[in-house]
């Protein structure tokens, strides 16, 4: 049976159909008991390379900030919506796909405006790092807010890859802004994967990659294969029914990725990454932003961009992953 008391359903994994729940695709476990605890939940990071966190944010306002994306959507122009339903329902028009809905990555006036901020950098979420860390934390100024169409997905990745010239005090917070389920997509992560053996090899080689250093031409996924994560590393795929409000923390060698949307429903989120004040912050994320996006490998804007130097596939080869 599912969390929410129903048989279990068919979603997608990346590329990969699954029974949620099943021994393919658990159910998370939340921390929220540990709240108080700094050790404790620090214990839980370490072990599960996760913490699942319900009711982080107030719900009435995450859904007001999800109702000002979807309002900012409709006045972006062009169609998204399917004509004969309210646009607060989030339905979109069959032909919204790829390249429809904006890109807000970045600062911006959508990331930073009142209500987004408001839930993101508000009073419960800063009390929660402040209190993890044991020292006044800041958020990096880059917001990784997304809108996500039917069929888009997440590959397996960690997020070292891209945001490893700061501290490595970095923690990743995921805010999902409604509610969400593995059919609608949503993040799921790899437990285990921060630290158990058979992930040695993969941290020694792919999750030191620097993807913007080496030129990457692609996105920095290791793979859209969540089985060649578990069956050639280990550790045990998980999600869960999301409730706006509630977030997934994790940390930079933590394997994720997320399900598929296999719906007609417009899947709003936002990724925003937390550290101690007092320590460097990788400089491509904090201050301002020339460029509204990454400006390499597979989200390279500039025409003068050199060439990419490398794939994926040729990492995994010299790496002796294939």
């Amino acid at each position: 049976m599912s969390e929410s008391g129903q048989s279990p359903t068919r979603v997608r994994l990346g590329t990969r159909e699954v029974d949620y729940p099943s021994d393919y695709l658990q159910p998370l476990q939340d921390s929220n008991h540990l709240i108080g605890d700094s050790e404790a939940l620090w214990r839980e990071l370490d072990d599960k390379g996760y913490l699942l966190i319900r009711g982080m944010h107030n719900h009435e306002e995450v859904l007001a900030a999800r109702l000002y994306v979807l309002e900012r959507m409709v006045g972006e122009g062009g169609r998204k919506f399917v004509k004969g339903r309210p646009w607060q329902e989030g339905v979109l028009d069959a032909r919204c796909g790829h390249g429809c809905l904006p890109n807000w990555q970045g600062k911006n006036d959508v990331t930073h405006s009142e209500p987004i901020i408001k839930v993101l950098e508000g009073p419960r979420p800063f009390k929660f790092f402040n209190d993890l860390f044991g020292e006044q934390t800041r958020s990096f100024d880059y917001k990784w807010l997304r809108a996500v169409h039917r069929q888009a997905f997440t590959g397996a990745h960690v997020d070292n890859v891209y945001m490893a010239r700061g501290t490595s005090r970095l923690l990743t917070m995921w805010t999902p802004f409604g509610d969400v389920d593995p059919n609608i997509g949503c993040l799921a992560v790899c437990e285990g994967s921060n630290k158990l053996p058979g992930f040695e090899k993969l941290h020694k080689t792919y999750s030191e990659v620097d993807v913007e250093a080496v030129n990457l031409n692609g996105s920095g996924w290791f793979t859209t294969d969540p089985f060649e994560i578990t069956e050639r590393f280990g550790g045990q795929w998980k999600t869960t029914e999301y409730r706006a409000g509630d977030v997934l923390i994790f940390g930079m060698r933590t394997v994720h990725m997320s399900t598929a949307n296999q719906t007609d429903l417009v899947r709003v989120s936002c990724d925003t990454r937390w550290q101690p004040a007092g320590e460097p912050s990788d400089p491509r994320y904090v201050g301002e932003f020339k460029k509204p996006a990454q400006s390499f490998g597979l989200y390279a804007k500039d025409d003068k961009a050199p060439p990419s130097a490398v794939t994926m596939e040729e990492l995994k080869a010299k790496w002796g992953f294939q």
